[in-house]
């Protein structure tokens, strides 16, 4: 399994979320994106890679 992952993903912290017309806590937290990452390493579950752009000509069609 490759996992895609970058420094970048400890922007995305969100503060709430709305979960069956209930606003809760976020889920999504930098310590989630954290810990994810250090159980594919200490469980070799494959390669961590960085993320790459991809140009949108194939959108474009």
């Amino acid at each position: 399994m490759k996992t895609v992952f970058s420094p970048l993903h400890a922007g995305h912290a969100g503060q709430m979320e709305l979960v069956t017309s209930a606003i809760v806590p976020g889920f999504e937290k930098p310590s989630r994106a954290e810990f994810i990452k250090a159980r594919v390493e200490s469980e070799k579950l494959g390669p961590i890679i960085a993320p790459h752009e991809h140009d949108l000509a194939a959108a474009k069609r």
